[in-house]
């Protein structure tokens, strides 16, 4: 079995994927990975996939959005969200003709389609074989798929199309307590961190102390020159008696090491450290968000509240009693050090990200969903 496998549009997203690209190859089926944009290609091939160039390398994301005129950025946080759908499906439909080139040397048994990845339900439905819809997260795009329906009705059209087309599987890596209420039937699957890796250091998978408190903001430190707030952050958490870890970039990692002698910093691969931690702080990335809860690790989370899907997500899982939610303007490195403080002295909290751990343990395993995809293609033909 053939099987074209559509990634995304960051590493997080590319990382999503190895769990059931892996099951998938370990069963005998040659997976192919591509993703919207080309930077995502060091990404899929750093994780051990095999990545196919459908993109132009001279483009980058901001740039395929100016080109097409789709630059206008909604403050409210429910059209940004639609909005983002019409980003995503533009992104995608760039790379639709590559991918139709590519078909036609390596014709696909089965599309696994990430969640924005919009060209793969097109390329599925001109080919005639049935796409799998693979979410990345706790996060429900219907808002986003309003906005890709209405950015590719014309293609839609000359596909005979009335609106996106229907998965012949869905498949959700969200713990069942966490999935929305009017949520469609799905196929479950147990969630499984697939980040790229690294040599260990016994401290990223060895506590120093009693307690270890998880840190993480993204990978634009260095860009956005957010060391005075990391430092901040880590200062007031260490008035708890905690060792803690700041995961960031290797381009920020030298400055926070001179400026904090004392702290463990630099990229570590998140499925080793997060075991080790008591809590993890973080601006609510889905990966991250997924990988502390397989792990059973309270939250403190920090989405921008301008990003309907970050915001939802806070919002979820804090309703679950495993995180406490902060709003940026909330969020100065006391208030957290206090709200670490506070899920530390309060059991409830880690027991309820104890059950959520436990529900996702629970899932069927990647092995098995795969095994249901054979099926489904078996059935198609």
């Amino acid at each position: 079995m053939k099987v074209l496998n559509l990634a995304g549009v960051a590493p997080s997203t590319v990382f999503s994927h190895v769990p059931l690209a892996n099951a998938l190859r370990n069963a005998g089926h040659q997976v192919m990975t591509t993703a919207s944009v080309d930077s995502m290609l060091e990404s899929i091939a750093g994780v051990g996939l095999s990545a196919v160039r459908t993109t132009d390398p001279a483009l980058s994301p901001k740039q395929i959005i100016t080109d097409s005129g789709l630059t206008y950025v909604p403050e409210d946080p429910v059209e940004r969200e639609v909005m983002a759908g019409r980003w995503y499906a533009h992104m995608e439909y760039v790379t639709f003709g590559a991918l139709r080139e590519f078909t036609e040397d390596w014709r696909p048994d089965v599309i696994i389609s990430g969640v924005t990845s919009y060209a793969g339900p097109l390329l599925a439905a001109e080919l005639g074989i049935p796409y799998v819809r693979h979410a990345w997260d706790i996060h429900d795009p219907r808002l986003m798929d309003g906005g890709a329906e209405e950015q590719l009705r014309e293609q839609l059209k000359e596909l005979g199309l009335d609106g996106l087309p229907e998965p012949a599987m869905t498949i959700e890596i969200a713990p069942p307590s966490l999935r929305p209420k009017d949520a469609a039937p799905a196929q479950l699957m147990r969630w499984i961190p697939g980040n790229s890796q690294a040599v260990l250091e016994p401290w990223m998978y060895t506590k120093g102390a009693d307690t270890r408190i998880g840190v993480t903001v993204g990978t634009g430190v260095a860009t956005y020159n957010q060391y005075d707030f990391l430092q901040g952050i880590v200062e007031n958490i260490a008035t708890l008696d905690a060792e803690v870890l700041v995961a960031v970039g290797e381009d920020a990692a030298p400055e926070l090491r001179a400026r904090l002698e004392n702290v463990r910093a630099g990229w570590i691969p998140l499925d080793v450290v997060a075991p080790t931690c008591d809590v993890l702080v973080h601006q609510t990335g889905g990966s991250t968000m997924m990988t502390g809860l397989s792990f059973g690790v309270p939250q403190v989370l920090i989405p921008d509240t301008s990003m309907y899907r970050a915001a939802d997500m806070a919002r979820r899982l804090a309703e679950t009693g495993a995180a406490v939610v902060l709003s940026p303007e909330e969020a100065t490195s006391e208030v957290i050090a206090k709200t670490c403080r506070e899920i530390l002295d309060t059991p409830s909290f880690a027991a309820a990200a104890a059950g959520l751990a436990e529900e996702i343990a629970a899932l069927p395993a990647p092995a098995e969903v795969a095994q249901g995809i054979e099926r489904l293609v078996r059935e198609r033909h």
